[in-house]
């Protein structure tokens, strides 16, 4: 899962479907597949009324209907909520969808009930109705943003010196957008204004971007935009890759764009007078490097390859821009993952998404990927985990670890939930989640073999802008196995079958994945 409380959302098509859903639909049993264990029963247990979700005292923004979820504390209890009944399941766990409460008091009265033995909770919540909006005075008006003045900045750090490979500073094509370009730190754009955090820099002439302010590095007075222009390049391979080297001493603004069998690099406040491109020997990918000026400010390189990009890195070394093409590794068609090293990376903490039962996301992601571990080994493989704990680790830090150890592979293991006001009875399942274009077959090698072991619904794949799965050095993907906001399979999860099914079904996409490059 992505974001607290609830993560991934669904592409708005699904969404829209999933808002039609018929209402008869809404207070069943979540059934369990029969890929996952039956749900364990708890009965006897003392009566014990619990909702994680929504919190207390919450803004639920939906005006019809939204889910609530948590537990009783037994399974033989019966549960009405604003006196409407609810299916409780075996381990005491449910899931309603429910008409959002009104009135200046929203609350939510749960009554449960086992025999004479009877418990109840009243769960208060609020709604846009009952959060009154602070007025502005009258004759007031809203707050301007600070003036700046245009001027040369720096984006994450100070221009000069060796760029962090594994950090990269995002802008946006509109404020708060998606992220578009991922340029090196110490990168020097034009600052043209600032408002709400967010600082609109220029590109070149003709495209402007936006940055957060917290990425903006003030220059001296006398700093001026640097004169880039690309003269001789050089094509050098080496065992793993080969490096197109751009002698330029200031790192550009840039934008990659991955083709089937190319690489086209745009430089954007650049100039070319590339006369000379000098090819190293050796088994280079690079077939070869082409440029065309597309503005008086802006230059596109197309780097033609033997074949398809299996990854790239871009950096600046202090005196020129590198753009690393990777290799595609051999693969042993009878053994696809052996000697291969893949990354395995359990999702959260911080943050993640919360089960009935209150579980974590983050504790019953790292058994999933000790058991995917275990899987990947026993076919050959060399894991590497990027945690082992449940310390907090930061989303630039998984996929760096990735690249650093040389991963062939990054797999990104998550439990999923829904947004507030999404039928959660028509719309959970299986899905996975890749952004770069060469990620997208080892996304469906992927989701083709959880959906044969959880046999959970079919979401598909999603193209999906996610921190972790951005850098491009190695084919990446995230997984949304199950929906742990669903009690059947936050129960299910909690298993060593559970773990092991979606463990399974990971391996065998990953396998299925290098026997394919092995053609």
């Amino acid at each position: 899962m992505r974001r607290a409380p609830v993560p991934i959302g669904l592409p708005e098509t699904i969404l829209q479907d999933v808002a039609t859903a018929a209402a008869a639909d809404s207070l069943v049993h979540a059934d369990v597949p029969a890929g996952l264990p039956a749900v364990e029963p708890v009965a006897g247990a003392p009566l014990a009324p619990r909702v994680i979700y929504p919190v207390v005292d919450q803004l639920v923004a939906v005006r019809d209907s939204n889910f609530i979820f948590g537990s009783v504390g037994s399974g033989d209890a019966l549960l009405t909520i604003n006196g409407v009944s609810v299916p409780v399941e075996p381990n005491g766990a449910f899931l309603a969808w429910l008409p959002v409460p009104r009135g200046p008091a929203a609350t939510y009265t749960l009554r449960v009930q086992r025999g004479s033995d009877t418990a109840s909770l009243v769960h208060r919540i609020r709604t846009p109705a009952s959060s009154p909006v602070a007025a502005r005075p009258s004759g007031t008006a809203p707050p301007t943003p600070a003036a700046v003045s245009p001027r040369p900045v720096a984006l994450g750090a100070r221009p000069g010196g060796v760029s962090d490979p594994d950090r990269s500073i995002p802008l946006r094509p509109v404020p708060n957008g998606t992220y578009k370009w991922l340029l090196v730190p110490g990168t020097v754009v034009q600052r043209i204004s600032s408002r709400n955090g967010m600082t609109r820099v220029r590109l070149d002439s003709a495209l402007d971007a936006y940055v957060n302010d917290s990425e903006i590095v003030e220059l001296d007075s006398s700093a001026r935009l640097p004169a880039r222009t690309v003269a001789n390049m050089r094509v050098i391979p080496d065992t793993g890759w080969t490096d197109v080297i751009f002698p330029l001493a200031d790192p550009p603004p840039f934008l990659i764009e991955v083709g089937a069998t190319s690489l086209t690099v745009t430089l954007y406040d650049t100039r070319a007078t590339t006369d000379i491109i000098n090819y190293r020997s050796g088994d280079s990918l690079v077939r070869a490097v082409t440029w065309e000026p597309v503005a008086n400010d802006r230059v596109v390189y197309t780097i033609h390859l033997r074949d398809a990009p299996y990854g790239h890195l871009a950096f600046h070394d202090g005196r020129q821009f590198v753009v690393r093409v990777r290799r595609t590794p051999r693969v042993d068609p009878a053994h696809p993952l052996r000697g291969k090293i893949i990354a395995v990376d359990a999702g959260h903490p911080p943050a993640g998404s919360t089960g009935p039962l209150g579980t974590p996301e983050y504790a019953l992601t790292l058994p999933i990927a000790r058991a995917l571990q275990a899987e990947l080994t026993r076919m050959g493989a060399r894991v590497v985990m990027t945690r082992v704990t449940d310390d907090p680790l930061g989303l630039a830090e998984r996929p760096a670890i990735a690249r650093r150890v040389g991963a062939h592979a990054f797999v990104s293991v998550h439990l999923n939930a829904l947004p507030d006001g999404v039928n959660p009875f028509g719309a959970h399942g299986t899905g996975t989640y890749f952004f770069q274009p060469h990620s997208e077959p080892l996304a469906r090698a992927v989701q083709a073999g959880m959906v044969r072991h959880l046999r959970l619904r079919d979401l598909g794949v999603f193209y999906d802008n996610l921190a972790v799965i951005r850098p491009a050095w190695m084919p990446s993907i995230l997984t949304e196995g199950a929906f742990l906001m669903v009690p059947a399979q936050e129960a299910a999860m909690r298993t060593l079958a559970g773990q092991q099914a979606y463990a399974r079904g990971i391996a065998e996409g990953l396998e299925a994945y290098f026997r394919q490059l092995a053609r």
